[in-house]
């Protein structure tokens, strides 16, 4: 396996660590409070996404279960989204209107539009890269380019709205919001450079992407703990 991709099973490995770290502080600062819980089921689910990421490019002899790892990391990815917009959700609505079919229902009914295609137009592996010791998996462009854009916009409107939040807001929630904004903001950022490094197979692009993750994720443990 070459430096690059080594680098980024490394960059990986940190990223789920520090996700599983802050979603699970995340939720230990307040275990009844709902945007504690959906606010960790987000780092959470990122965490297992990256996880499996990592544990699918080091297998080496079995090209069997590499694609189903990848789809389940992939729907861990999804999910995280969808966690994005309950915390929204959950800071607008009553709880009680947040959960009901009208919002989480919609969210998962989306989660399944996201993951389903994956079903449909399922990746496939590299076998030319394998051949080197490197797990390469390539998503259909067009699979790619919707889930994707499906993330991007929703984690563009969850900052949109924690912005017009902030400005309603004053002390110390203002303070909070504000650090869940530029976090969420990151998220963007990292998702846009994810995509493109995807689309052109470029791996130092997929690490930046990571980093700033990572980034996005302290910023927003830094509003809990406000």
């Amino acid at each position: 396996m070459d430096p690059l991709n080594i680098l980024k099973i490394i960059t990986t490995i940190i990223t789920a660590v520090i996700a599983l770290i802050i979603g699970l502080r995340v939720v230990f600062l307040n275990k009844s409070d709902l945007l504690n819980r959906w606010f960790a089921v987000y780092f959470i689910s990122s965490s297992l996404g990256f996880i499996i990421y990592t544990i699918y490019h080091l297998i080496l002899n079995n090209t069997d279960i590499i694609i189903p790892l990848m789809i389940t990391a992939q729907i861990f990815f999804n999910f995280n989204s969808i966690s994005l917009i309950m915390t929204l959700f959950v800071l607008e609505k009553h709880t009680k209107i947040a959960m009901s079919m009208k919002y989480l229902g919609t969210m998962l009914i989306l989660f399944f539009v996201m993951s389903i295609g994956y079903f449909i137009f399922p990746p496939y592996l590299d076998m030319d890269d394998y051949a080197l010791g490197i797990v390469n998996t390539h998503t259909p462009p067009g699979l790619l380019i919707f889930v994707n854009t499906i993330r991007i916009l929703l984690a563009g409107y969850a900052a949109y709205a924690y912005i017009l939040i902030t400005r309603k807001m004053d002390g110390e929630t203002k303070n909070r919001i504000t650090w869940f904004s530029s976090g969420v903001i990151l998220f963007i950022l990292g998702l846009f450079i994810n995509l493109t490094g995807g689309l052109f197979s470029i791996i130092v692009i997929e690490i930046l992407a990571l980093i700033i993750f990572d980034i996005g994720a302290l910023l927003v443990l830094k509003g809990f703990l406000i």
